[in-house]
């Protein structure tokens, strides 16, 4: 009885020493869910973020929808840079302000979510880049017609502020609607 209970001891330490060591590993790497290539080529993993940076964008498109460019301007990084689909570049929170006024008083756009995940890209220097994607259902008034598009945003933040914007459009055709 007395090596029974010794074989069970060894073997529970062992199963322990396993399983500490396995979700240690597990929590320090992360839920690996694809990957991207940076520019000089290296393979970074993508990992699962934390969920809590999509209620900054969420909050951020709605000070959109609400015309708010103070907020707007709040959640802004200095450096910001946004990138639109038809090929505007947008430097600043100062510039950023300005593309928005002009489009607001030009148009009526409209955001609706769709969808958001975040994502957090580990750097080669330690750094990590965290993202948020996500979609919105776009409706605006181009030359006087009401115009239905689907976005796609890769969004980066750091320190909770909006770094940087990547746009992707796609017009909804009618018999889509």
């Amino acid at each position: 009885m007395h090596k029974l209970l010794s074989f069970m001891s060894l073997f529970l330490i062992a199963q322990l020493s396993f399983a500490g060591h396995h979700e240690s590993s597990h929590a320090n790497k992360g839920s690996v869910i694809g990957y991207e290539i940076s520019e000089d080529g290296t393979k970074l993993d993508i990992v699962a973020g934390d969920p809590s940076l999509i209620k900054i964008w969420v909050d951020y498109v709605e000070a959109h929808n609400q015309r708010d460019l103070e907020a707007i301007d709040k959640i802004n990084a200095d450096d910001l840079v946004g990138r639109a689909p038809n090929g505007v570049i947008v430097n600043g929170s100062d510039e950023h302000a300005a593309f928005l006024k002009n489009w607001f008083e030009t148009s009526n756009p409209v955001w609706e979510f769709v969808y958001a995940m975040a994502n957090d890209v580990p750097q080669a220097d330690g750094s990590i880049h965290h993202w948020v994607t996500s979609s919105y259902k776009v409706t605006d008034t181009i030359d006087g017609k009401e115009v239905i598009a689907r976005e796609s945003f890769d969004v980066r933040i750091e320190n909770n502020k909006i770094k940087e914007i990547i746009v992707a459009s796609r017009q909804v055709l009618s018999e889509e609607k």
